[in-house]
């Protein structure tokens, strides 16, 4: 392996400030001899398939960036989709794709934002990555597509990506300042409360972090020393006012809950670490009941 490619693979990582998945740092299946071929492979897939859309229309819609993934394997048959795609972004980035832009949409994403932040910053949280991270990957990107389709079933994937590619073009999906300094060891998991409801042994005992949202956006957020315990009072009847009141009202099969639960051995045992990271997550998320009724 040349090191002119290292050079540009470590390049690449750079320009997130998130951990990356699946060891792209580590291994580089690429065939090019060098630095120079790999970017003009991408550089002229990315020309022959874009059909007058930018870099990012290329990665957000499926059918082009299957025509410029499928193109580019062509001389660089073992690399992955992932890895193609995250080249094609930082040399977006850097200023070295020229192309002549003529297709543009201008849909105005306001009423499902607030979904497709919550979809991001759920697949954010599970695998520490950007959400540029997010679209490069095939993987990650099918899992944002269905948690934004737990949300809501009307807008369909193309848009919802769209949406938080906006968001994070405003930095308005910065990671918590917590969340920069510490995981724990996390584990996340999101799941219907409806189906909660039925099985309540399936909510692990351990400490955590958990979060109501549905379609409206996220509803309120919560740390307790034993999740299945808090939250079974929850899907109960909440102790929670205005919580209560609006599971009441609306009823809880829209209703999904983002469990971040904690090992035993983890620094979230203790309470106070836990209120910090949930005092992050309620500066950040502003859910509507963690609000005085």
């Amino acid at each position: 392996m040349c090191r002119t490619f290292l050079s540009l693979v470590f390049f690449a990582c750079a320009y997130s400030s998130l951990s990356l998945p699946f060891g792209l740092c580590e291994t580089v299946p690429f065939a090019a001899a060098n630095e120079q071929d790999i970017k003009d492979v991408v550089r002229r897939s990315f020309l022959a398939t874009h059909d007058g859309w930018s870099s990012d229309e290329v990665l957000l819609q499926d059918d082009l960036d299957d025509a410029f993934v499928t193109m580019c394997q062509r001389e660089l048959p073992k690399a992955t989709m992932e890895e193609l795609n995250w080249l094609l972004l930082n040399l977006r980035k850097a200023g070295k794709l020229k192309s002549d832009v003529t297709k543009r949409r201008n849909d105005n994403h306001d009423e499902y934002q607030h979904l497709a932040e919550i979809a991001a910053r759920t697949i954010q949280d599970k695998y520490k990555v950007s959400t540029d991270r997010i679209m490069c990957s095939e993987k990650m990107r099918a899992e944002f597509d269905k948690h934004a389709k737990l949300l809501t079933k009307d807008i369909d994937a193309y848009l919802m990506r769209k949406a938080a590619f906006g968001l994070r073009k405003k930095r308005h999906l910065k990671p918590e300042l917590v969340l920069r300094i510490a995981d724990w060891g996390r584990e996340i998991s999101v799941r219907k409360a409806s189906e909660l409801v039925k099985n309540i042994d399936e909510i692990p005992k351990t400490p955590g972090i958990y979060i109501f949202r549905d379609p409206t956006g996220y509803l309120y957020i919560g740390e307790s020393n034993n999740l299945r315990t808090r939250l079974a009072k929850h899907l109960d009847e909440s102790d929670r006012e205005s919580l209560a009141n609006y599971l009441r009202k609306h009823g809880i099969d829209e209703t999904t809950i983002e469990m971040h639960a904690f090992p035993k051995d983890s620094r979230a045992n203790k309470v106070s670490v836990r209120r910090a990271y949930e005092s992050e997550l309620i500066a950040s998320r502003k859910p509507r009941f963690n609000l005085r009724p």
